[in-house]
């Protein structure tokens, strides 16, 4: 699947965004590093195989970024969003959809011509999966003839989006490991298709789940709120939380309402989801500051340089120094 990228430079006129030379003879790679006009990084683009394309974006503009994108033919699009935010309409859409920080997306685009805009000002980090829908029926289906193509494709995206949700440990280990990838040449490639595979079975599953009957008892529309402000102190004293009654008696419910409608809510206990938000902290401050791990362990939260190490290795399948080496690609 080729595509034409045009970007909006400093005089508002769209130029063609080209890439250096393919990194190996094959040709499966390519770099597109951003102009200096617009900020620093680049675009990764690979090959993998027919029908299917990865691209691995680390960047950070100076000011919104604009950009049209043409594509030979429809593609359904896996978009998994580390840091960063970005604005997508497509020519067959009126309105358009936003892509947040720690967000999972399943797209769908029938029409050839892209517009987005990326937030300026903050780091762009995310990798995308493009399948053909044959492709796709291809890989889901064992007798690919006997499927519609067309309305598998429209199913899973209904013109636009089909699923978007917070990426779970799993994926953003999978991620991490993309961008940390210790090979070079054919076996990179195999390595990083590997890759978009589990994280594309990885999604359809959750996605499928997701759309299954959920039987427990809804939270309140007033406590659920209790629990989201619970939530946002938690964020905010990640060094020095405060204990579960605590925390409970500042938003006004229960130990035990706080901590059952807590796993409603977010689907994880209180004491989980404080792990993982020091854990994204940690690795916020290792990937955009010049920071050492021990230093960056402490400010969120953690006892100690060998317990984090333990705990980053556990959730992100990747050590906090290989993590440290991968942000720079």
């Amino acid at each position: 699947m080729t595509h034409d990228i045009t970007v909006k430079n400093s005089k508002g006129k769209f130029i063609r965004f080209d890439g250096e030379a393919p990194s190996c003879g094959t040709g499966w790679e390519t770099l597109r590093p951003l102009p200096p006009d617009l900020g620093q990084g680049r675009f990764y683009n690979l090959a993998c195989r027919p029908g299917l394309d990865l691209c691995m974006s680390h960047c950070r503009f100076i000011r919104d970024y604009q950009a049209r994108i043409f594509w030979a033919e429809p593609r359904i699009s896996f978009v998994f969003c580390v840091s960063g935010a970005t604005r997508t309409r497509s020519q067959d859409r009126t309105s358009s959809f936003e892509i947040h920080a720690g967000q999972a997306d399943i797209l769908y685009f029938e029409q050839p011509v892209l517009e987005r805009l990326t937030a300026g000002g903050r780091d762009l980090k995310a990798v995308v999966i493009h399948f053909s829908p044959g492709l796709l029926a291809e890989l889901l289906f064992p007798d690919p003839d006997a499927c519609n193509v067309p309305a598998l494709a429209r199913s899973l995206g209904d013109g636009s989006r089909f699923s978007a949700r917070d990426m779970d440990f799993s994926m953003q280990s999978i991620v991490f490991q993309m961008f940390a990838c210790p090979y070079q040449d054919a076996v990179r490639r195999i390595y990083l298709e590997s890759k978009a595979m589990e994280l594309a079975a990885l999604t359809l599953s959750q996605a499928s789940d997701a759309a299954r009957p959920v039987l427990a008892a809804p939270v309140r529309e007033d406590e659920r709120q209790r629990i989201i402000d619970a939530r946002d102190i938690l964020v905010s004293r990640l060094q020095y939380p405060p204990t579960l009654p605590d925390l409970a008696c500042r938003v006004g419910i229960s130990h035990a309402r706080l901590t059952r409608g807590f796993k409603k809510v977010f689907g994880c206990t209180v004491f989980e989801y404080l792990r993982r938000e020091r854990l994204a902290y940690a690795r916020m401050l290792i990937s955009t500051h010049r920071m050492s791990i021990t230093r960056a362990a402490f400010d969120a939260g953690f006892s100690s340089s060998s317990h984090f190490a333990h705990a980053f290795y556990k959730y992100y399948g990747i050590r906090p120094s290989a993590y440290r080496l991968g942000c720079n690609i």
